[in-house]
């Protein structure tokens, strides 16, 4: 006799390992082992047959498929009880376990034997078979079984002695022989159901009868309980028997086909309906749907998602500027507005967006898939010289807050503080603002008088700017007592106290631009490096923030997904090639004021027509002309805005306009 053992020194083996010990013993000559398990799975499988009988017995924890793929001539001995899936896929083995199995017991069997000792859980014997040239697999279990026993049974002998059952009205669980073709379940006891489709419920025969008394012997004797002997083979009328319908008994059973009325009423409302497992979610009545449906009834809904998804120039930009919204302002003559809607994002249009910026969203552009992206850069120059609307700028609200660093970066905090109505200083050490854009009027980049223009245009603004103003650590103290929030925005800021971390000489941030001090954000040079675009937005995104901590609401980034060129029907857009406007018809007529080339002919209005606004309504009634039932209507809210609203009673979520609309606005949703 050989022991094994899954702990060995203190410390459990693997499965494999503890597998690969039990092998080589069998390989040396040892016909007898017992094991002293933990946790370990697939004990006592695979042991072949060209080795003489080997007997295995096992103690401890016992982990999953005890004896899986057992072979003729293995016996295993458990001396406790066992896990999940004894016996699975056996063929041929002979298991007892002293005690209770668990789920899957001699799931999917086809020889060998199971003798439990205790009661079996949920699907044993599910998908056993029987192959004609050798006995029939068999499965004992002396107390009962859980749910779903024998499901799917193609072979095999079951029995369930019932001795003081865990459950004693339903020794055999909720819904047993679901799906059985095949084999025999004998048992002793009461049960609550069985599935009538599949199986009779019959008395036992003499042969049965004999059956049982033979081999109820050798299984009480193999789990220590033969003084049961008698209780158990009292009377025949004890015990009954569950068998599968022959394919010619379900044929003819089956030869009335029945209505789908009866149907529910016999079936999927006792099982599944108001009186199932469904019962307490089912509201609607159980009437005939028409082929066309509306309303709740209708699978999916089309819903009008306008600027749900960004555009992929708005997403490209560094800056966030919605260069889609200002070409549809144009296309309602909205001239100035759109020219001057940059200044909300940006207050150095002309010289970063008309000049030094790359065009990241020109890269991005949908259009360049039809013919040739459309001219961003030229709007930006095009908004040179503009003054941006008093109705953009927040009522003050008494709250100081200060900026130090006068570059792109604390040019745009400044600047979207002071439009949200609050008190801003800018604190620059030089004597000019502009920082490092200034080196780029020095490399020919850009004219400095398009750099000071934009310039002019911020110190016009409610700011005051302190030039000529180092902030060392005396000052910062000073400016953080004054003011009730403060952006850092010049780099290498040495002034700064070790509340505020640091690593590599750039300040620690959160997402929103926040440092450890919670009324300081720092944004551009002081955390990161990037182009001017880069900058000016990490501004404007740190004022925001800023903004939302003084008024006590949440500060949300628009983290929207980018619109995918699929959504977009670019077949419409390639009608509308080169410069002019096409089958969208003229553009709108412009406010006052000169037309302002962009490149040769280009002009706004034109670069407008050309717009695919992806993802914003470009308010074109295709939808509503194609609709059939005339269940999209156009809805005027007043100051140029607009919606398209859906009447469910007309609609029939037959999606046509999802696959009409050109801009991707439509989509399809579940209609729950």
């Amino acid at each position: 006799m050989i022991k094994l053992f899954g702990n060995i020194d203190g410390k459990r083996i693997s499965s494999r390992e503890l597998e690969e010990k039990i092998q080589a013993s069998l390989a040396d000559g040892a016909r007898h082992l017992e094991i002293e398990a933990q946790g370990q799975h697939g004990i006592g499988g695979r042991i072949w047959p060209r080795y003489a009988p080997v007997k295995v017995m096992v103690r401890g924890a016992i982990g999953q498929r005890l004896g899986a793929m057992g072979m003729f001539g293995t016996e295993i001995v458990a001396e406790n009880g066992a896990s999940d899936d004894v016996g699975w896929l056996n063929c041929g083995a002979q298991i007892t376990v002293l005690g209770d199995v668990t789920n899957g017991a001699h799931n999917a069997g086809a020889q060998g034997v199971l003798y439990v000792q205790g009661g079996g859980g949920a699907r044993c014997d599910t998908m056993t078979k029987h192959n004609p040239r050798f006995a029939p697999l068999q499965s004992w279990y002396f107390r009962d079984v859980g749910d779903s026993f024998a499901e799917f049974k193609a072979g095999g002998i079951s029995v369930v002695c019932g001795v003081n059952p865990r459950h004693s009205e339903n020794i055999l669980g909720y819904r047993p022989c679901v799906g059985m073709v095949g084999g025999t379940v004998y048992f002793r006891g009461k049960i609550a159901d069985y599935s009538e489709q599949e199986v009779q419920l019959l008395e036992l025969s003499t042969q049965d009868w004999e059956w049982l008394r033979v081999n109820l012997r050798p299984y009480l004797s193999a789990i220590d309980r033969l003084d049961y002997w008698a209780e158990l083979t009292r009377s025949c009328d004890d015990w009954r028997k569950l068998i599968a319908y022959t394919p010619a008994e379900k044929k003819k059973r089956s030869s009335r086909r029945m209505a789908a009325k009866e149907f529910r009423r016999r079936h999927w409302e006792p099982a599944v309906g108001k009186g199932g497992i469904f019962g307490e979610m089912i509201e609607q009545p159980f009437t005939l749907l028409p082929f066309v449906t509306t309303g709740k009834d209708r699978r999916f809904r089309p819903v009008w998602n306008n600027e749900r998804q960004l555009a992929p120039c708005v997403a490209a930009c560094p800056s966030d500027i919605p260069s889609h919204r200002r070409f549809q302002l144009l296309r309602q003559g909205k001239h100035r507005e759109a020219l001057a809607l940059v200044l909300e994002y940006s207050p150095l249009a002309a010289t970063v967006c008309g000049e030094l910026c790359p065009n990241i969203c020109m890269k991005a552009c949908s259009r360049k898939v039809v013919d040739r992206p459309l001219d961003i850069k030229g709007l930006g120059r095009a908004s040179r010289g503009m003054i941006i609307p008093t109705s953009t700028t927040a009522t003050a609200d008494g709250k100081k807050v200060a900026v130090i660093g006068g570059g792109p970066a604390g040019l745009a905090a400044a600047w979207q503080l002071m439009l949200q109505g609050h008190t801003v200083t800018l604190y620059e050490a030089s004597a000019r603002l502009g920082g490092k854009l200034w080196q780029s009027v020095e490399q020919g980049k850009v004219q400095s008088a398009i750099l000071e223009e934009d310039l002019a245009r911020i110190v016009a603004a409610k700011l005051v700017i302190k030039r000529n103003n180092p902030v060392d650590r005396k000052k910062f103290d000073e400016i953080h007592r004054e003011n009730d929030g403060i952006i850092i925005a010049c780099g290498a800021p040495g002034f700064i106290g070790p509340e505020i971390h640091q690593e590599k000489g750039k300040i620690l941030v959160n997402s929103q631009g926040q440092t450890h001090d919670l009324k300081v954000f720092a944004v551009g040079a002081a955390v990161g490096r990037g182009l001017t675009t880069h900058l000016i937005g990490s501004g404007r995104r740190g004022a925001l923030a800023l903004h939302a901590l003084l008024s006590g609401s949440q500060y949300h980034s628009e983290a929207r997904n980018t619109i995918p060129y699929v959504k977009l029907k670019l077949e419409y857009f390639a009608f509308q090639r080169g410069e002019c406007a096409g089958p969208m018809g003229t553009a709108a007529p412009l406010e006052k004021g000169p037309t302002i080339p962009l490149a040769g002919a280009v002009t706004p209005a034109s670069e407008a027509q050309r717009c695919i606004s992806c993802g914003l309504c470009r308010d074109c009634h295709i939808c509503e002309n194609t609709c059939h039932y005339q269940a999209i209507t156009r809805r005027d809210l007043g100051a140029g805005n607009f919606e398209y609203v859906l009447d469910p009673t007309r609609c029939i979520g037959c999606g046509f306009c999802v696959g009409t609309c050109p801009c991707g606005i439509w989509e399809m949703e579940e209609n729950i």
